[in-house]
């Protein structure tokens, strides 16, 4: 018997799932709206609860985004500290992975906007999309847009997680959106190696570009603009 927990909380329609062997046991979906930390745990509460007695947890896992970082860093805090009090391994998936599009095509692209004027594209094929290998390509509008002309969409999908897109005069796309079992799905269907190596990387949130760090003024700040003399 194989158990998995799973959580989804990058993006605003959250969710947690628990499985036996593939099959659902116990589901719960909410809201989050910048409010993992408070909507998550009760949801959490509530399907552990329907854990078979002296049984616990195989796996679980996460949703790494791309979507919201503070749910991704609020699902992996809750899913590593579960690990601990559970003994059992934590891995982190994509969430691109955990969507309706992904569950019914081996390959697709997914799309969206890396706000600061740009935009990104990221081919998934077999379940995986490595963040850390070069994806997502990041474009600006007019080359994301020349980009999506040569790709297609009657073969290879595109979908996204944001229904507002500047595209709709180029193609045309599918909203998605990832789902803790469909995620639970989409790890059993990648291959033991696949598995093995994912295993092997603690989960973290999936970053489309470095973060944007403001370089702090230099002096301090409550001398800033200040004639002071410091003896």
């Amino acid at each position: 018997m194989s158990i998995i927990l799973t959580i989804e909380t990058s993006i605003p329609e959250a969710s947690v799932a628990l499985t036996i062997d593939g099959e659902i046991l116990a589901q719960e979906e909410f809201e989050s709206h910048r409010q993992q930390n408070k909507l998550l745990f009760p949801a959490l509460e509530s399907v552990i609860s329907r854990l078979p007695e002296n049984e616990t947890p195989d796996l679980i896992i996460v949703g790494t985004g791309p979507g919201s970082y503070s749910g991704s860093r609020i699902s992996i805090a809750a899913a590593q500290g579960l690990a601990i009090a559970y003994s059992c391994q934590v891995v982190g998936l994509n969430s691109f992975l955990g969507t309706a599009t992904m569950d019914g095509n081996a390959t697709a692209y997914a799309i969206g906007d890396a706000r600061r004027d740009t935009y990104f594209i990221a081919e998934i094929q077999n379940g995986r999309l490595d963040f850390r290998a070069g994806e997502p390509e990041l474009l600006s509008l007019d080359d994301f847009c020349e980009k999506l002309t040569s790709i297609d969409t009657s073969k290879t999908p595109l979908f996204s997680f944001e229904k507002e897109l500047p595209i709709h005069h180029v193609a045309e796309y599918f909203v998605d959106k990832s789902h803790a079992f469909l995620l639970t799905k989409a790890w059993l269907n990648l291959n033991p190696e696949t598995q093995k190596s994912l295993l092997k990387t603690p989960p973290q949130p999936a970053y489309l570009r470095a973060p944007f760090i403001t370089k702090a003024k230099p002096g301090h700040p409550l001398l800033r603009n200040k004639n002071v003399n410091i003896k």
